[in-house]
């Protein structure tokens, strides 16, 4: 078997270029988002998902259209606050279509693409 070592540049993968098609059709993609606002801080249990889930639910009943991705992948919690833990992301043709919760709210998170709630993820 031969390790990342013994083969020379990326193996014919092009995975330089996979991340970079990639990466360009994220950016078009959040182009289109007008507005964007991130909660986060190195701290855990400071309340970012406290405050982004009351923040999302202030401006959608004001009218706006919000999507949160909680990137939390060590202990997910935004899908459980907005009672939407049992749904589950599904896929489209332009990619992980976002559950929908309170409010209109979209929400893409790791606790949504689990089997099981509460379960470890391993990197």
């Amino acid at each position: 078997m031969k390790t990342y070592r013994d083969i020379a540049g990326d193996g014919g993968s092009d995975v330089l270029g996979q991340v970079t098609e990639r990466a360009a059709r994220m950016r078009a993609r959040m182009a289109l988002v007008a507005r964007k606002l991130a909660v986060m801080s190195g701290k855990g249990g400071v309340g970012k998902s406290v405050v982004t889930v009351n923040l999302a639910a202030a401006l959608a009943m004001r009218g706006r259209k919000v999507g949160i991705l909680d990137a939390d992948l060590n202990g997910p919690s935004i899908a459980r606050m907005l009672g939407i833990e049992n749904r589950r992301l599904t896929v489209g043709g332009a990619g992980l279509v976002p559950a929908v919760g309170p409010f209109g709210t979209r929400v893409v998170s790791m606790d949504l693409l689990l089997s099981r709630q509460g379960a470890t993820v391993a990197w």
